[in-house]
């Protein structure tokens, strides 16, 4: 009957091991579940920025593509008005005596600066900071 007693406390014991190690499993891999579907929603996250971002890659070399087309354009352009301004300077003397003459007084004066009172007065003056290029020829 000892041995029977025995037997039914080593079992119960085993038993209530069994549980604990089961209680420790379950949370265990509830944990490991809760971190699986952060890290599904942090992997959902970075690809759809992923293909945001390549999105923006294609659109950026598609509008450089765009801008490069127009600065030849814009370039080819400039070349035929340089030629013909060349060759029309070399058709007409009267073009040329203008070309090279003095800007009048009233050009000049709004392409050069009077003195600045203070530092706030020179500040409305300016364009966006940058400096107007003296035109005196």
């Amino acid at each position: 009957m000892r041995t029977l007693l025995l037997m039914l406390a080593v079992l119960m014991a085993i038993t209530l091991w069994f549980r604990h190690d089961n209680l420790n499993l379950s949370r265990s891999f509830a944990k490991a579940n809760q971190i699986a579907t952060e890290q599904k929603n942090t992997i959902r996250a970075l690809n759809h920025q992923l293909a945001v971002s390549q999105r923006m890659a294609r659109e950026n070399e598609n509008a450089q593509v765009r801008l490069r087309d127009a600065l030849a354009v814009t370039a080819e352009e400039m070349a035929r008005r340089e030629a013909a301004i060349g060759r029309l300077m070399n058709e007409n003397e009267a073009l040329r005596r203008w070309y090279h003459a003095q800007l009048p007084d009233v050009v000049r004066r709004l392409h050069t600066r009077a003195a600045c009172a203070s530092a706030a007065h020179c500040l409305k003056r300016l364009p966006k900071g940058e400096r107007l290029p003296d035109a005196g020829k």
